[in-house]
């Protein structure tokens, strides 16, 4: 199954449920709010019911973002369950704080991507180093060749060694 059939079986899975839910009456949502606000928690349920459809606008207007949809409105689910459980009882503050959690996500994700790409270039670096040093003096470089030689501290030197070789032994075990 593709990636754009997962996706489309997990929206198609999120709307049936979305169904399955009693339409909003006219007036519900504020009335909930303010008994959610009073401390009549009982209303929870039914307040998250009422903004499933508003979880799933606001994830699909980041879809193709660099998060599947699904993870999306897991994402914006968490956001209108914090905002619930903060006490945030306003229509907007709710709809912000969905926001929010998906906008979170996409930046942890981002972030997440670039760590990944400035390790690799310096496991690159440390390959390189290695080589030339190895032509240079004919022999595999020592732990302190190497550090001295890339400017970079023992201990960084040796998570870059680990995490090479950890990409090496998954190779191998395939």
């Amino acid at each position: 199954m593709t990636e754009n059939n997962k996706e489309l079986e997990v929206l198609k899975m999120y709307l049936e449920e979305i169904k399955m839910v009693s339409p909003v009456q006219e007036g519900e949502k504020e009335k909930l709010l303010k008994e959610y606000q009073e401390g009549k928690k009982e209303v929870r349920n039914r307040l998250m019911e009422l903004y499933l459809m508003d979880t799933l606008q606001i994830a699909s207007a980041y879809k193709g973002q660099g998060i599947g949809l699904s993870d999306l409105i897991q994402e914006a689910n968490m956001g209108l369950l914090y905002a619930l459980e903060d006490g945030e009882i306003e229509d907007i503050q709710i709809k912000s704080r969905i926001k929010q959690a998906v906008e979170d996500a996409l930046f942890m994700e981002g972030k997440e991507g670039a760590v990944g790409e400035q390790i690799a270039k310096e496991i690159n670096r440390l390959d390189e180093a290695s080589k030339i040093l190895t032509e240079r003096n004919g022999e595999a470089p020592s732990i302190e060749e190497l550090t001295k030689y890339l400017g970079i501290p023992e201990q960084e030197l040796r998570e870059y060694m680990k995490i090479s070789l950890d990409a090496v032994n998954v190779g191998v075990q395939k």
